[in-house]
């Protein structure tokens, strides 16, 4: 999930997003401190192997009209990350508040059967849980404030479905949630939370094994948006209820975003924004076991089959001014092209699964393929975008 200054198109994302609509002052100091990020990773070459298996390029519109085999689906509000239930029929959308906590935002679920979208937690939960999930001391729900990120949901060895949150209201912090499901659909039940560590501003989060999980640190949340941006502050937590917060070696770079775990939590798949690239790390050994160039990515997903990696990509314009734009409350369709690209997780071969120039989405920052279908989110607008795939050549 995204934040403004994350790198090149994506790191700017979120970040814009939020604070931007928050504070004008706040804003420019990002803006000043953004011209010169974009100046660093605007020139990188970080192109996708193959050409995209389905694209569009119309004209920049705010319609909810279908573009071809793309359907936007305007029902959301800042929809950044999501996850695939079991059983595929509904979506787990985080709506994005903003990088600063500073606006709440919500998670929701999404029928895809009924096409209908409710709540599914926004802070207002009082019930005390049963038991806690993350760090001992952490006894007290976020409350109003909640502000979601980056999101991961994992079975774990009891069975039950965990999602962990990336949560920005109040309080830096991974949010720990119970799936539960029962006649009237899912539902999501607080199981605590792990606070960050200090000056840490947090971005994504994938689940290990045996409790364990990961989560990325895009940069101090001290720095200043006037400040050097090439500066290597970001790096990979690994948290255990044992151990709390630990450095995973070698994991240092400019600009992380997104993270995935493989099942067994030895291999993460790391986007490094700042640096145009995904780097696949040995967890245990804290070495770079393979890079491939991504142009300003942003979350990666697993596929709904655990077989491919989705990297989300910008790969439009790099102007401060179509970011600004794109934090604007009203703004129906941010204008930024992106692509999402499908990751081999062995070697990370690549190939482009959608490119999308302008309507009926721009800025998408995940991708989640269920079968033939891919759901896109976004950190800017009020939509989905649902693609129908080609169906592959036999």
């Amino acid at each position: 999930m995204r934040r403004i200054l994350k790198t090149s198109v994506m790191p700017c994302l979120k970040a814009t997003e939020s604070w931007l609509v928050v504070s004008v002052g706040v804003a420019v100091r990002f803006l000043l401190g953004l011209s010169g990020f974009l100046a660093l990773v605007s020139g990188a070459n970080a192109s996708a192997d193959t050409e995209a298996s389905f694209s569009i390029d119309q004209p920049v519109s705010g319609s909810c009209e279908k573009v071809k085999n793309a359907t936007p689906l305007c029902l959301f509000s800042n929809p950044e990350d999501m996850a695939i239930l079991p059983g595929n029929r509904w979506l787990l959308v985080s709506e994005y508040g903003d990088y600063h906590g500073s606006r709440p935002g919500a998670l929701v679920f999404y029928d895809l059967d009924k096409k209908k979208r409710r709540i599914a937690y926004d802070g207002d939960s009082t019930q005390p849980p049963g038991e806690y999930w993350g760090d001992p001391s952490c006894i007290e729900a976020p409350g109003a404030v909640f502000s979601p990120h980056g999101i991961d949901l994992k079975r774990r060895k009891d069975g039950r479905w965990q999602l962990l949150v990336v949560q920005h209201g109040g309080r830096e912090s991974i949010e720990f949630f119970e799936l539960v499901n029962s006649d009237h659909g899912p539902s999501l039940l607080w199981r605590g939370c792990a606070i960050a560590p200090d000056n840490a501003s947090l971005n994504s989060v994938a689940a290990g094994a045996d409790g364990e999980l990961f989560t990325t640190k895009m940069m101090a949340s001290k720095v200043s948006w006037g400040s050097d941006s090439s500066e290597s502050s970001g790096l990979v937590f690994r948290w255990t209820g044992r151990s709390g917060f630990e450095v995973v070696p070698g994991s240092e770079g400019l600009m992380l975003n997104g993270i995935a775990a493989s099942k067994d939590g030895r291999s993460l798949y790391v986007v490094y924004s700042g640096e145009n690239v995904v780097k696949k790390i040995d967890s245990e050994r804290g070495i770079v076991i393979d890079s491939t160039p991504v142009k300003s990515a942003d979350n990666i997903k697993w596929s709904a089959d655990g077989e491919t990696l989705l990297v989300a990509s910008f790969v439009g314009s790099q102007a401060i001014e179509d970011f600004a734009h794109c934090t604007s409350a009203e703004v129906g369709v941010c204008p930024i092209a992106f692509s999402i690209i499908e990751l081999e997780p062995e070697q990370l071969a690549k190939k482009t699964l959608f490119d999308n120039r302008a309507a009926p989405m721009g800025a998408g920052t995940v991708g989640i393929k269920v079968k033939d279908t891919l759901f896109i989110g976004t950190f800017s607008g009020n939509r989905i975008l649902q693609v129908e795939l080609p169906a592959p050549a036999l």
